[in-house]
């Protein structure tokens, strides 16, 4: 990697330089990098528009509990951005393992970033591996595969979002919503860089998605005032919608939301479909799921993987919101008690548990609401089926 900031003007290079130093005072990192468009030198000043290409730093860590965004404190955050004045500042913060293991897997963000990016600071009690050359047909079939998954997986809660407000369910159809924004940006994401933010903040993820395709500069608007209340709402959902009992939302506002987050699907299977194009897919829609229809509700579908750790708690949370509707209709305690039936078997299919025709009949058999919950709270984190099910 290079270590020079020749190539920036002056007062940048003191603000990047002033940057990195207050992380490394305020973090313990083993790296900081700088990468995109500074590292590079093609950075933007629009003043018509009033946009500025971010400031992008990598920090790379050796402790397990520093391997998280949140390491930048709110009070560090709003230093960081004084420094950066008009640049927005943005830092993302990985462990080392992980950094090694995702260069290793060929995921060319990171190695974008050891190719182009720029050393601020360096322990040099860490070595990054080795990046592995990655075709142009490779990067094809990998963009192809993020747009998939999280295209299909962002269209599946819109779908249940439905669901929920057909039953009246308006918070837990709010927090769908929510995942159906996020997930549809973490698929433009993937796409264009090949990167997952680590953050649910509609906000951040709208912000680093715009600039990547005129498509999807107008996602999810905030230029009048009601825009700006149904966005708030929107984003408030994630906590709020599952855990604050003031959290309040109409059926107006859902049907108004339900049509933004469509649009925004809209807005990133057209971009993404552009992207696979410049990418080099000879037809770029070959295989690329369609836009729900506006009039869609269908059911959750299978759990994902346990390496998903993200996707599968998201996945209980709106399994919990069906089996409760099934509970309704089939009688409280019995209905739920059968819904919580269902869905253990579920859970530790998706983390890779076998489950024995003679543990399977306990768990058919019991009618207790508070067993089986207990069961599925236990099965997020046991190691075998024996810890999850008491044979009684």
């Amino acid at each position: 990697m290079k270590t020079s900031l020749a190539h920036l003007p002056d007062a940048k290079r003191a603000q990047i330089t002033a940057i990195a130093a207050l992380i490394q005072a305020e973090v313990n990192a083993e790296q900081i990098i700088l990468f995109g468009s500074h590292a590079r030198g093609d950075w933007v000043v629009d003043e018509s528009t009033g946009y500025r290409s971010d400031y992008d730093l990598l920090v790379i860590v050796a402790q397990e509990g520093l391997a998280r965004d949140s390491v930048i404190t709110a009070d560090l955050w709003q230093r960081l951005r004084a420094i950066g004045d008009r640049t927005p500042v943005s830092v993302i913060v990985h462990h080392v393992k992980e950094v090694n293991q995702e260069i290793r897997a060929g995921q060319y963000f990171f190695i974008d970033i050891v190719r182009e990016g720029i050393v601020l600071f360096d322990a040099k009690r860490v070595m990054l591996a080795r990046p592995k050359v990655l075709g142009g047909a490779e990067r094809l079939a990998l963009a192809r595969t993020h747009f998939a998954k999280w295209f299909a997986s962002a269209s599946g809660f819109w779908q249940i979002a439905g669901h929920c407000m057909a039953r009246d369910l308006l918070p837990h159809a709010a927090f769908l919503l929510h995942q159906t924004a996020e997930r549809y940006f973490h698929a433009a994401l993937l796409v264009f860089t090949g990167y997952k933010l680590r953050t649910h903040d509609l906000a951040e993820l709208a912000k680093q998605s715009g600039p990547l395709h005129p498509a999807l500069a107008g996602a999810l608007a905030r230029d009048t005032k009601e825009d700006e209340r149904l966005f708030v709402l929107l984003r408030k959902a994630y906590i709020e919608a599952r855990y604050a009992m003031n959290y309040r939302i109409s059926m107006a506002d859902l049907e108004a939301l339900r049509a933004r987050t469509l649009d925004l699907g809209a807005r990133v299977r057209e971009a993404c479909v552009a992207q696979l194009g410049v990418l080099g897919a000879e037809d770029p829609e070959a295989g690329v799921p369609g836009v729900p229809s506006a009039e869609d509700v269908g059911e959750l579908g299978e759990a994902p993987p346990i390496e998903q750790r993200e996707a599968l708690r998201v996945w209980m949370d709106a399994r919990a919101v069906v089996t409760f509707e099934r509970g309704k209709a089939e009688g409280i305690v019995e209905g739920i008690a059968r819904g919580q039936g269902r869905a253990l078997p579920a859970i530790l299919a998706a983390r890779r548990l076998d489950v024995s025709v003679e543990v399977r009949v306990v768990i058919e058999g019991c009618k207790d609401v508070e067993v089986l919950g207990r069961w599925i709270a236990r099965a997020m984190t046991a190691r075998t089926v024996a810890e999850v099910v008491e044979a009684r």
